[in-house]
């Protein structure tokens, strides 16, 4: 029987009276030729069971790890304990002679194992010291002591890991809730759910967990199905197979959700497909963090890959309706929590933390709008170049005006509300002479119409059921806060409503919030500077015509006595009503010479020339104006308001500093007009009491006041005394601006490797090509390959750049058009040299171009796309 020497001690070993490290026998021998336990354990240890011939064996190790201890012993019934500074135990076999088989060394730190394969017909066995890898086996119970080398997922419990496998996935979650702003806050709930739960179930399912490698596969196909079965229905088979059409919609709205929402009014529609960006961030982030729960110690490991996810929420979110601050406080609390979870603490530690958290929480929603970020955070839209506003082309509405009196039982439209307000369809700035037209430009909105939290409002809900309306303007009580419906589009200056496909039977639903203005306010009000609004313009034919000298003259004396900018208005809107009558029976117009002849001649008039009128002598005196054409509420009819065509009015709105565009009715009733009447048609109660009272203050002889200091201080403008917003802004956010730098760092140059690393000439020739037009693009050079083919984007480069990058800009773009079009493929050649061509350009834009305008282009979100 083979026995295994004991090691000589070494210094600082003990005695060997007493000594760990002497020989003894062992109490219990297995069978000759079997490996068996290795009793190096105290009574009532379980017995430690040596690896099966096969199976995978610790690395072996030339010495015991100083500082550690343990049992090696062998089937020759002897062991040898190794102690801290102890040489590591071993054992040899000679060619014929058995070796102990299957000894284990056991510790409370590591342990050292002897192997011995015996082979038959006297194949030499072989001995070797192996320090293993996993944890030392407990001696009593202990669990093993702090400093050992150890897989996570032997060192930590299975339930420690489930929890904070949950935490990981709460995490995810709060990160895609805080799109809320974003989307709908009813859309992401169920999309949030589904995409930070996947991946925690899957991560938690399987009996053995497996290979990194296998589980990317497996969450991509349960993301594809996940979206396919939720937001693509419609595209995948069977209503939840994730089919090429479905595959395709999800990956194309991942790729282009995020310049789509840098680029429209936020929130988004309820249905956009824009969400499963959403989806994605989120199951990605869930995924990664549930992998690192199981298989890294690290505690904050699974946090870190959240984050991102967080962050893209904050950036988007700036210029949504909502606010991240409760996301954010959430966020910090399950970060600590996660920390406690990873930490090993126990139960009670983790419960006595959770009232911590809470409070944290609290403070961190209290404390964090009062941050001067808060009142203007940095919107990252404003580095984005807007697509241009759609304008819409049509019938002016105020050349409708006579047609709908002359027809005033033609239904038009119905409205669902509990508000007598009059609802505006289209505001008419622009005068060419002739008519009055819109300089509206329209853009998409998921619900939101900014520009209307400047002031307290009341909030009117209005549903709209349109009927006989012509145009693509949709009516709503001024001011539009929210409107959803479908292709619904608006105009953010002026709040103006549009349809891109307006018809017959088409509903939406609006929120509106009905302005209040005091008149001390308006009394000494001053006119905002807005140039284009004052202007009187030449005629069509560009000579100055005679009647603005005319229209000067009876402004001025219609006006006379006023003492401030809003009198002013108030005289005239009376003047108006006094001077001529309303007769829906007149003919229609509103150029220079219609006008004149209605102030001066024919003195009557529809709602049409009163309103152009007031805008014109108006703009004779100063003051911005501009004409709304809208309707009166309507009549009640079965709960609901019939609006028809004699209920259309026009009236005319005047632009003051700090207060807005405040309207103004200067058509008289039809009941009493002329003949000295001073009765507004349509005119709301409030307008009436505001005019009331800005008359009676003409009249008293006192020296023309200063604007009242209880005046609501206007609205900060974007870009006024920002030199401490981006200070505050980079305390509080470093780290999302620090993952936002790390992205533009990294993603523009994996993006070019990959490019120049494909797998074809033709690709890598491509890929050349959409470097150098993105790097002459984020240098600010005017070049685009949306519209311009590959020889006109070389030509304006070059005339931007020198003319030394003709040459390489000309060659490049001719190897692009044969990679792209041509029969005959390029060769490795032909891509080699189109990113030396590439190089070149690059060189020539860095010398041309300055360091600040390419780092602006290099840090610009659009960087991360192309």
């Amino acid at each position: 029987m083979a026995t295994l020497t004991p090691h000589p001690p070494t210094q600082g070993d003990p005695a060997p009276g007493g000594s760990p490290t002497g020989h003894t026998p062992h109490p219990a021998q297995p069978p000759a030729g079997t490996s068996g336990p290795a009793p190096a354990q105290p009574s009532g240890a379980a017995p430690a069971q040596a690896p099966a011939p096969g199976e995978p064996r610790p690395a072996s190790a030339q010495g015991a790890v100083p500082g550690q201890s343990g049992v090696s012993s062998g089937r020759g019934g002897g062991f040898a304990v190794a102690q801290s500074g102890a040489a590591p135990a071993h054992a040899s076999g000679l060619s014929g002679v058995a070796g102990p088989a299957g000894g284990l060394a056991t510790g409370p730190v590591g342990a050292a194992a002897g192997e011995t394969g015996a082979g038959q017909d006297g194949v030499a066995a072989r001995a070797a010291g192996e320090a293993a890898s996993a944890p030392g086996t407990a001696v009593g119970g202990q669990e093993p002591a702090a400093g050992s080398k150890t897989t996570a997922s032997e060192r930590e419990p299975a339930g420690r890991k489930a929890a904070a496998v949950v935490v990981a996935g709460l995490l995810a979650a709060c990160a895609g809730l805080a799109f809320d702003g974003v989307f709908p806050l009813e859309s992401l709930l169920p999309v949030v759910g589904l995409a930070a739960g996947g991946p925690c179930v899957l991560a938690l399912a399987p009996a053995g967990r497996l290979p990194l490698w296998g589980t990317i596969p497996i969450g991509v196909l349960a993301w594809l199905t996940a979206v396919s079965a939720t937001l693509f229905r419609e595209q995948a088979w069977l209503g939840f197979l994730p089919g090429p059409s479905a595959v395709g919609a999800a990956l194309t709205g991942v790729r282009d959700a995020g310049g789509w929402l840098l680029t429209t009014i936020l929130p988004a529609a309820p249905g956009s497909p824009a969400i499963v960006l959403v989806s994605f961030l989120v199951w990605a982030a869930a995924t990664v963090a549930a992998e690192l729960a199981l298989r890294r110690r690290a505690a904050m490991l699974p946090a870190v890959a959240v984050l991102p996810v967080f962050a893209v929420a904050v950036v988007l979110g700036v210029a949504g309706g909502g606010t991240v601050v409760p996301y954010a406080a959430c966020f910090a609390g399950l970060v600590l929590l996660l920390g406690l979870v990873r930490t090993g603490r126990s139960p009670l530690a983790v419960a006595a933390g959770v009232p911590v958290l809470v409070l944290l929480v609290a403070a961190a929603t209290v404390v964090a709008p009062l941050l001067p970020v808060a009142e203007r955070p940095f919107d990252v839209r404003t580095l984005v170049e807007q697509p241009p506003p759609r304008q819409i082309k049509g019938v002016s509405a105020l050349d409708q005006v006579s047609a709908w009196l002359q027809n005033p039982r033609r239904e038009l439209f119905t409205v669902e509300t509990p508000s007598d307000a009059n609802l505006r369809l289209a505001v008419l700035d622009t005068f060419d002479g002739v008519s009055w037209t819109s300089s509206a430009g329209f853009v998409p909105t998921g619900g939101r119409v900014p520009g209307g939290e400047d002031a307290a409002r009341e909030t009117v809900e209005q549903r709209f059921t349109v009927q006989k309306l012509p145009g693509p303007w949709l009516p709503a009580a001024d001011r539009p806060l929210s409107a959803t419906g479908t292709d619904l589009v608006v105009d953010p200056d002026s709040g103006m409503l549009a349809g891109t496909r307006a018809r017959e039977g088409l509903t939406y639903q609006v929120t509106s919030g009905i302005r209040k203005y005091p008149a001390a306010e308006l009394r000494h009000a001053t006119p905002a500077d807005d140039p284009e609004r004052r202007r009187l313009p030449d005629g069509p034919d560009g000579r100055t015509p005679p009647q603005r000298a005319r229209l000067g003259e009876i402004a001025r004396r219609a006006t006379r006595g006023a003492r401030s900018p809003g009198q002013q208005a108030a005289k005239l809107a009376s003047f108006l009503r006094k001077h001529a009558v309303n007769d829906v029976n007149a003919p229609p117009g509103h150029s220079y010479r219609s006008i004149e002849f209605f102030l001066t001649e024919s003195k009557r008039g529809t709602t049409e020339q009163f309103a152009a009128s007031f805008a014109l002598l108006g703009r004779a005196l100063g003051l911005p104006t501009r004409i709304v054409v809208g309707f009166r509420p309507g009549t009640k009819e079965g709960g609901v308001r019939q609006v028809r065509g004699g209920d259309v009015l026009a009236w005319a709105e005047v632009e003051f500093d700090g207060i807005g565009w405040v309207p103004f009715y200067p058509t008289p009733s039809r009941t009493r007009s002329g003949d000295g009447g001073d009765v507004a048609e349509g005119a709301p109660k409030q307008a009436k009491e505001i005019e009331q009272a800005i008359n009676e203050s003409a009249g008293q002889a006192e020296p023309t006041p200063e604007p009242s200091t209880d005046r609501p201080t206007p609205p900060p403008v974007p870009g006024e005394d920002a030199s401490a917003g981006p200070l505050v802004w980079l305390a509080a956010g470093g780290g999302l601006v620090a993952v936002y730098l790390l992205a533009v760092a990294i993603v523009p140059a994996v993006r070019k490797a990959r490019r120049r690393r494909a797998p074809s000439p033709a690709a890598r020739v491509a890929g050349a090509w959409q470097q150098t037009v993105i790097r002459l693009r984020t240098a600010g050079l005017p070049v685009t390959t949306g519209t311009l083919t590959a020889g006109e984007v070389a030509f304006l480069a070059e005339r931007a750049l020198d003319p030394a990058a003709r040459e390489p800009l000309a060659a490049l773009a001719d190897l692009a058009n044969l990679a792209t079009f041509a029969d005959t493929p390029v060769d490795a050649a032909d891509a080699d040299l189109a990113w030396r061509h590439h190089a070149t350009v690059d060189a020539l834009v860095k010398r041309k171009v300055g360091v600040w305008r390419r780092a602006a282009g290099r840090l610009s979100p659009m960087s991360l796309f192309g």
